[in-house]
């Protein structure tokens, strides 16, 4: 990463501490420089935020700026499928951005979202299919998104030297991300 200092001039309190705290989860160091990257809800900045931006598309904008990118190259999706509930990772250019639980009806308009707020290159969307749930989103999503792959989730949930991700099923959502590229 180019620069990894931002100097947040952010009004909106809300937006502020939860800009704060997802920048610094990503590795970011909050300054009062002037080789920072200024983010602003007022004025001018190198990142303009308006008063209606979500979380995720503030964050997406920063980290491309700090990267001197527009977009990403590639955006990968993965969807790990329990009983009333799937466990979505969203990785950009390798970094794991952002995690959710969704139920099987709201995970589209979760993953169209996703699609507005993080510009990019490729896309790869990738459902773990190890169970009935699987299968029907897997189904589902394939309607809506025709570039969707079923992947298989067999020993995804288990601990890797590689990947420090605590939460079983978002590590397993993880690796289905990263398998749907194969």
């Amino acid at each position: 990463m180019k620069n990894k200092k931002v100097l947040l001039e952010v009004e909106n309190p809300k937006l502020f501490s939860q800009l704060y705290l997802k920048l610094k989860e990503l590795g970011f160091e909050i300054s009062q420089g002037e080789e920072s990257v200024k983010v602003t809800d007022h004025g001018m900045g190198d990142v303009v935020l308006d008063r209606v931006s979500n979380l995720s598309n503030a964050v997406s904008r920063i980290y491309l700026k700090s990267l001197g990118k527009e977009r990403f190259d590639e955006l990968l999706i993965g969807i790990d499928t329990n009983k009333e509930r799937l466990t979505v990772a969203v990785i950009a250019d390798g970094k794991l951005m952002e995690s959710r639980e969704v139920g099987l009806e709201a995970v589209a308009e979760y993953i169209e979202d996703v699609l507005l707020n993080y510009p990019h290159k490729r896309v790869y969307l990738g459902v773990g299919a190890g169970n009935e749930t699987g299968k029907k989103a897997f189904q589902y999503l394939r309607k809506i998104f025709p570039y969707a792959k079923m992947v298989d989730e067999s020993k995804t949930s288990g601990r890797s030297p590689y990947v420090d991700i605590r939460d079983r099923d978002l590590r397993a959502a993880y690796k289905i991300a990263l398998r749907s590229t194969l």
